[in-house]
């Protein structure tokens, strides 16, 4: 039930929709997305070396490299959360470039001679990109009509993603070709300003407002009035009844329109605290890509394999995301099926391992990681922009970055203590953590 004051903005987003001929790739959403695409063109490449350089060459544990893992994404939950509520306050763009600019404090780690001083160089850069990343996706999300968000998000992680296949690739090649680690790194820190260029290209003026599903403002009275027949021909000449008449559809209304406002409320916060709980599971699930790494590279005595796997991933997830984002059908059912592929594919690592089988397989189970991720990263803050207010999306958008950062702090602890005992204990209880997350979105009420 809406308004005139609703339908009109309704009718003048859809106006807006037509004049564009339903364009969703606007300059907004090309320059996020390319900034997400030399940002990860960047720090990707510290990601696939980092557990080489951490255990292999500066001879660390894994159950070290698991506390360097938590540290570095789990103390990142509160400059997610932060930053998100620093955006609502200061202004998103202002808020992206700023974390953007610090990022590249990662690309020093490779100088380090200690293993704690490169966990620190790592998790400086890491914390500075958790700062940033919900202020780049309310960006986003206000630079697109609701109707556009799959897209939009979905463009963006094929983008982001796409950056991180091809980081693998040169990290690949310059390792390969024995180059210093710390040269690899350095190389780094180029594609990392340029992505912050193009978040300074970002224009305000071309941000919109979508109005939110269930307003809390109503018309008034006369409004209201006008949308129902009061006045018949038998009473055309009695003010007062008509008067009284009015008044009791206008308080029928009003506690209708009350009531509705007040279940859809109450859904979207349920829903909101699923899907929080959701990527927390996740978080917990969501082992850093290093240990694949290690596990490949370990089993098959070649690291190079190690670190293709790393690019098979990312091309498997940011195809996905264009795809995810195309067909965005009922969000949060979906989400609840990236979860659960997740849970497939951490098993199948399990398997592979258990069963001592070729190692090449790994690689079947890292597609199903890749394909699963892809869905995830679109439809996570797709879900969150569409039941979120305008005004309030950065403190939405940092407490799900929040939420997947707690899981991840525990998650990789738990996974190098596991590790430590079988590669396959570890990843068997990511894949169920995952399975957990997957119900719990899929008992969700919600069709958003």
């Amino acid at each position: 039930m809406t308004t005139d004051g609703v339908k009109v903005k309704n009718d003048k987003q859809s106006d807006s929709i037509k004049d564009t001929g339903g364009k969703w790739l606007s300059s907004n959403v090309l320059f996020i997305s390319l900034s997400a695409f030399f940002a990860d063109l960047g720090y990707q490449a510290v990601l696939v070396m980092f557990p080489i350089f951490l255990v292999l060459d500066l001879h660390s544990s894994i159950i070290y490299f698991g506390i360097a893992s938590a540290i570095s994404y789990g103390i990142g939950a509160f400059f997610g959360y932060f930053g998100g509520r620093a955006g609502d306050r200061f202004g998103h763009k202002k808020i992206a470039i700023i974390g953007n600019l610090l990022i590249p404090l990662l690309s020093f780690t490779g100088f380090s001679i200690y293993p704690a001083e490169a966990v620190a160089f790592f998790s400086t850069g890491w914390w500075s990109r958790n700062f940033r990343s919900p202020s780049r996706r309310v960006l986003l999300s206000r630079s697109v009509f609701k109707e556009f968000y799959g897209k939009a998000f979905g463009f963006l992680h094929a983008l982001d993603e796409g950056g991180g296949f091809f980081a693998g690739i040169y990290a690949l090649i310059l390792f390969a070709y024995h180059v210093q680690t710390k040269f690899i790194l350095l190389v780094t820190v180029v594609p990392l300003l340029i992505s912050t260029f193009f978040l300074t290209l970002i224009s305000k003026k071309k941000l919109i407002n979508n109005p939110v599903d269930n307003p809390e403002k109503i018309s008034s009275k006369d409004n209201i009035i006008k949308n129902n027949t009061v006045y018949n021909n038998n009473a055309a000449g009695n003010n007062n009844s008509a008067n009284n008449a009015a008044d009791n559809i206008v308080n029928v209304k009003l506690d209708t329109i009350s009531l509705t406002k007040s279940k859809d409320a109450d859904l979207n916060e349920n829903l909101f605290k699923r899907i929080l709980i959701a990527t927390s599971l996740y978080g917990f699930s969501s082992f850093s890509f290093g240990f694949p790494i290690l596990t490949i590279a370990q089993s098959s005595k070649n690291d190079e394999l190690g670190i293709l796997s790393y690019i098979l991933f990312f091309a498997f997830t940011s195809l996905t995301g264009l795809i995810a984002g195309k067909t965005i059908l009922k969000t949060v059912k979906k989400l609840g099926f990236g979860y659960f592929l997740t849970f497939i594919g951490s098993s199948g690592m399990a398997a592979v391992f258990f069963f001592s089988l070729n190692p090449l397989l790994y690689y079947v189970a890292v597609a199903f990681l890749g394909i699963s991720l892809g869905i995830i990263e679109t439809l996570e803050p797709t879900a969150v922009s569409i039941i979120s207010k305008n005004d309030k999306r950065g403190k939405g958008m940092g407490a799900l970055t929040a939420a997947r950062s707690i899981g991840i702090f525990g998650g990789n602890i738990i996974m190098g203590l596991l590790y430590s005992v079988g590669a396959d204990y570890s990843y068997l209880y990511a894949g169920l953590l995952s399975l957990a997350a997957a119900m719990i979105v899929y008992t969700s009420k919600s069709e958003i």
